[in-house]
């Protein structure tokens, strides 16, 4: 078995802790345990091993090259089914396994699994994470998207809402500004429809009112939708 290199020491030492392990020499065979179970890099399989015992990775992460940061996010099921099999497990037997992810670093694997756009991970992680009030991250999501839409469409006065939607997106293709990536007119005008009906569905409702039976669940599927349509929007060809 080919000994990994050491990588980050700090990420190293906190999972030699969180392990029970004496040095972080230790950890070299778990990385590489891991980079051969899963098959990626070992600097991918030092991020999962870390997300395994709850450890923050970002700053890391983000100076990983796109391949294996895509390593990194395509185990994320993996970490987190690995979880609830632990979770289940600790309950009825607190000795038979030495550490498992908790709630909150689980949630925060699901969001980083479902939400790929980092400025809108950014602005509605730590309130998706909070213990209510769940109107609030499809309040940014909405906001987020609107103002990339605004950017991408750069109206010559200021836009917002449905206005600005039927001003970037028009549903046949010889009359809209900003065209969806597959040139497909089912596409345009799907991508069009669903954009306009956000809109009323919910970021007036949320920017203007306060709604208080979002559930946490419901937000993260709607922030995660949103960060599908954040690549449409991203992708799309400004041709007038």
């Amino acid at each position: 078995m080919t000994r990994p290199r050491i990588l980050d020491r700090k990420i190293m030492s906190k999972v030699a802790e969180k392990a029970g392990r004496k040095n972080i020499a230790s950890v070299n065979t778990m990385v590489s345990k891991k980079a051969d179970k899963l098959g990626v890099s070992a600097e991918a399989a030092l991020i999962i091993l870390a997300k395994e015992y709850g450890i923050g990775t970002s700053t890391y992460q983000r100076k990983l090259d796109t391949t294996k940061q895509t390593e990194v996010r395509d185990a994320l099921p993996v970490i987190f089914a690995r979880s609830v099999r632990l979770f289940k497990t600790n309950k009825t037997n607190k000795d038979s396994v030495r550490s498992t992810v908790s709630k909150r670093a689980s949630l925060k694997l699901t969001i980083e699994y479902l939400i790929q756009d980092q400025e809108l991970r950014n602005r509605c992680e730590d309130i998706l994470l909070a213990s209510s009030n769940f109107d609030r991250p499809i309040n940014q999501a909405t906001l987020v998207l609107e103002d990339r839409i605004r950017k991408k469409a750069q109206p010559a006065r200021n836009l917002v809402g449905e206005n600005l939607v039927n001003y970037a997106f028009n549903e046949e293709l010889s009359k809209t500004l900003l065209l969806v990536a597959s040139d497909d007119p089912d596409d345009q005008r799907g991508f069009t429809q669903i954009l306009r009906g956000i809109v009323p569905a919910f970021r007036n409702k949320t920017h203007h009112h306060i709604v208080n039976n979002f559930s946490r669940e419901e937000a993260m599927r709607v922030c995660g939708f949103i960060d599908v349509l954040l690549r449409v929007v991203d992708g799309s060809k400004k041709i007038k």
